[in-house]
């Protein structure tokens, strides 16, 4: 089981701290592998240690990324079910206004189907008192 870079990503994306605690026992310490009696570091050994380092790095900001992302995916969803509610109750009041405007017509329709030029003045003179009044109450 060689130490190598992608051995160490297998370790980390399959068991976590325990897989990669395994990994970087199989990879000599930069430390304590020497190359000669003389105490020099293997370069080929740091080499490594470092990839493993800036591989583990990009790994935990491709982590925290992931996090974010969820988060934000689970707001956006939140938000979207909220928005669809409110369309529906605003389907089911525009469902309702239609059936009373219907109702509304219905009798207009009826109401001016009467052939007596009396009611019919009488109506219109009606409605303009009714606008009249609205607009007191409103402006005063």
């Amino acid at each position: 089981g060689g130490g190598g870079p992608s051995s160490s990503n297998r370790g980390m994306m399959n068991g976590g701290d325990a897989a990669k605690d395994r990994e970087y026992d199989n990879v000599p310490n930069a430390e304590s592998g020497t190359d000669d009696e003389h105490g020099n570091i293997d370069p080929e050994r740091a080499e490594t240690m470092l990839m493993m380092q800036q591989q583990d790095e990009t790994l935990e900001d491709l982590d925290m990324a992931v996090t974010r992302v969820g988060y934000m995916a689970e707001t956006i969803h939140e938000e979207i079910d909220t928005q669809n509610i409110m369309l529906q109750n605003l389907e089911d009041d525009l469902a309702d206004a239609e059936e009373q405007l219907g109702v509304v017509m219905g009798k207009l329709a009826k109401l001016l189907k009467t052939k007596s030029k009396c009611q019919i003045g009488l109506i219109v003179v009606l409605i303009l008192i009714v606008f009249v009044l609205f607009f007191l109450v409103i402006y005063t």
